[in-house]
């Protein structure tokens, strides 16, 4: 003050640097802070948040959902196999591909403002605020998609040939917004999902239960399949998926106990016979030849001949030896038509057809759930039985758009059956 009045220009020249020197500092005190703390929020491996700060932001998320009544969703996301990795190549290119696949996250999720962390291990979180389950699966799917098929070195010694994960979702509810139950029931999902094969993503809710009477048959039919896991595992995945949709629709045929348990254990099985199958003509990429084609044909009756092998599952023939019968009669392996193909094989039909087109395989187009159900439709009366078709298309319809199934309730009632 004494300088400002003696000297003004030396002393305002002296006030202002000391201002600066001051405004400096702050700032470097500043950037220090946010620096420590940005590093105690984010794993080192992969530059994601890490799993005290996921729990942070879940804890923020939920509190804005009880006071707001904005929703969200949650996804568990897991590497796929990546032990095997690990055990492979060492610890040091197992944090590499950790690192890679956690870039990818950051890359696909930052745009659409979604916070994704590293949960532990090999397991990462995405929340996806304002995202219903059904899109937020949508979008996992994609991303699933996406990570498939980019390409990093070494991801040939994993079943799948390329990088994979599996997820489970769950949408924040009034029954479930608990921090703690909400990733349960997302690790519930996860765990289903690794149980269909993995490469998968599943929201929580969306497995079918059985009848506990066909529970252990069920699982010694798997322990058959699980040879796939080493020949094919797109096969595994395809028997495990088209299970699924058989016991979904074994409610909305309102089958009998017993017809519940043939189409569910009979989609289970309903591909064995591929294991008899060439490994090179399995897993060939391109189109084959006519005599290739011919050798494919024949997993239904070599199959068949398994299925008798057993003597234990007689009643599982027509659908592993029928699948491929079209109800024109220009189907495989004896050209059946109609009413001549049992009911079960019929549906069975469907359900595998409808998985095939909607299955990806890495670096290869599929079709969209709407564009498989126009598939279905087109082809009603020709190549699926239409009675079958117009109780499958309707079902998956309202499962794409759960709103619909209000509308259903009102036109048929809930004691309705359906004919086939």
């Amino acid at each position: 003050m004494i300088l400002l009045v003696h000297n003004r220009t030396f002393g305002l020249f002296l006030f202002l640097a000391v201002a600066m020197l001051l405004s400096h500092a702050f700032r470097q005190l500043f950037n220090m802070y946010d620096q420590l703390n940005e590093k105690a929020n984010k794993d080192q491996r992969t530059g994601l948040f890490n799993h005290s700060y996921f729990e942070e932001k879940l804890e923020d998320f939920i509190k804005e959902y009880r006071e707001r009544g904005t929703t969200f969703s949650l996804a568990l996301l897991d590497l796929d196999d990546f032990k095997k990795f690990n055990d492979k190549y060492g610890h040091p290119q197992g944090d590499k591909l950790l690192g890679f696949f956690g870039q990818m996250l950051k890359e696909v999720c930052e745009p659409d403002r979604l916070f994704v962390a590293r949960y532990g291990g090999e397991e990462f979180a995405i929340i996806l605020p304002g995202y219903a389950q059904d899109r937020a699966k949508v979008f996992i799917d994609n991303l699933r998609k996406h990570v498939n098929d980019t390409p990093y070195e070494g991801v040939e010694v994993l079943p799948h040939g390329c990088i994979s994960f599996s997820a489970g979702i769950i949408e924040v509810s009034e029954m479930s917004y608990d921090k703690s139950q909400l990733v349960d029931l997302a690790d519930r999902a996860l765990y289903v999902a690794k149980a269909k094969g993995k490469n998968t993503v599943l929201i929580y809710g969306e497995q079918s239960s059985l009848p506990i009477s066909i529970e252990d048959e069920m699982n010694e039919i798997e322990q058959q399949i699980r040879i796939f896991l080493s020949k094919d595992v797109y096969t595994f995945k395809h028997s495990k998926r088209v299970f699924s949709y058989a016991v979904e629709m074994a409610d909305e045929l309102r089958l009998s106990e017993e017809e519940r348990r043939v189409l569910a254990l009979g989609a289970l099985i309903h591909d064995i016979g591929k294991l008899e199958i060439p490994r090179d003509i399995l897993n060939k990429k391109t189109r084959l030849t006519n005599e290739e084609w011919e050798i494919v044909k024949k997993h239904v009756l070599w199959g068949k001949e398994f299925v008798l092998a057993t003597g234990k599952y007689k009643e599982l023939v027509p659908l592993v030896e029928l699948h491929h019968e079209r109800y024109d009669g220009k189907g495989y392996p004896h050209g059946l038509k109609g009413l001549e193909i049992p009911r079960l094989a019929r549906m069975l039909c469907i359900i595998d057809s409808f998985d095939a087109m909607t299955t990806e395989r890495p670096y290869q187009e599929t079709k969209s759930f709407e564009e498989a159900l126009h598939e279905l439709e087109r082809c009603s009366g020709t190549q699926f039985d239409p009675v079958l078709v117009q109780v499958f298309v309707p079902y998956m319809k309202r499962k794409m758009d759960p709103s619909l199934e209000t509308v259903r309730q009102e036109v048929h009632g809930e004691g309705d059956s359906f004919a086939g």
